[in-house]
């Protein structure tokens, strides 16, 4: 008996020990993880910074077009302004509830006298659902944007375990061929080798697919026009239609020709409309879609000086 309760005693002493370490080891990678999360930055993800930062005013708003087109530090200069790019991609931020929801999440009411600069093309009022109002399905209510909603804290945990888009030992890498500036703005590296012409080729024939998949949302265009009202509560409103290249100009009016007709009631709620549609074939891109660094720079001036002589 008394070498059945030794026995019992030593098995119990060893099982108690085995849980101690493996507690001290699932303690030390929790402590791991969370130090690595900690250090993502803006060459970790090309949207972790946006979603956890301070809250903002002065928005650059839209898709990837305007997200690495337009670079605030040139708005800074000529409007004396700290300006914020909260600008996605075509599927997490088309205009619509989700979006407009997560703006009002990262808004700074307090600021008054702002100015917010909202880029508009087809697809951030189109849908991919077969009625193109049946914003229950649109596209971005499975993104990150919809379920992501404290989009100040940091380190904003729940989009780093759920959404965080590369492998967490790339945060220690540092290695990326972009960098979220801590101004909003996504700087996109273009290697020396890049074939700008085959990219280019390859991403138009993506967007000739699309024209077959998006339709114009009556939603979306008034879910614009709440973007804007929400925005001019604290100042005004301008509406870009950025240049792009000429060909996706074309696959664009194949599913709507009379844009500006089309989007006039969002036109009419905001401070004005710079349509830039001219400046097409003297704007440099990376792949056709996005403008390239110099071009977003010339563009950005353009902009910011245009706005800056508005009465």
């Amino acid at each position: 008996m008394a070498n059945k309760n030794k026995a019992l005693f030593i098995f119990n002493f060893k099982m108690k020990n085995f849980i101690l370490h493996v507690s001290i080891l699932m303690v030390f990678v929790l402590i791991t993880i969370a130090f690595i999360l900690h250090l993502a930055d803006g060459q970790s993800d090309p949207f972790y910074l946006k979603i956890s930062s301070p809250k903002q005013s002065n928005f650059i708003l839209g898709t990837s077009k305007s997200a690495q087109g337009l670079q605030p530090k040139y708005f800074e200069d000529v409007l004396n302004k700290s300006f914020y790019n909260y600008s996605f991609t075509i599927g997490v931020s088309p205009y619509g509830k989700t979006y407009l929801g997560s703006i009002k999440n990262k808004l700074d009411t307090l600021n008054k006298n702002t100015i917010n600069i909202i880029t508009v093309d087809i697809w951030s009022i189109s849908s991919k659902t077969k009625n193109p109002n049946d914003s229950l399905h649109f596209r971005e209510t499975y993104s990150f944007l919809k379920n992501v909603t404290n989009v100040t804290d940091n380190p904003n945990y729940k989009y780093l375990i759920n959404y965080f888009e590369s492998k967490y030992y790339n945060i220690l890498i540092n290695k990326s061929p972009f960098l979220l500036h801590n101004d909003g703005w996504l700087e996109i590296f273009i290697s020396n080798n890049t074939n700008i012409e085959r990219k280019t080729s390859f991403t138009l024939e993506s967007y000739k697919k699309k024209v077959t998949q998006y339709q114009f949302s009556s939603i979306r265009l008034k879910y614009l026009i709440k973007t804007i009202n929400t925005l001019k509560k604290n100042g005004r409103v301008f509406i870009v239609r950025l240049p792009i290249h000429p060909e996706l100009s074309t696959i664009e009016n194949e599913i709507e020709i009379n844009f500006n007709s089309l989007i006039k009631p969002a036109i009419e709620a905001s401070n004005g409309y710079l349509d830039m549609s001219s400046y097409n074939e003297k704007c440099s891109y990376t792949d056709g879609v996005h403008l390239n660094k110099e071009s977003g720079e010339v563009v950005s001036n353009i902009i910011s000086n245009w706005i800056k002589n508005m009465k």
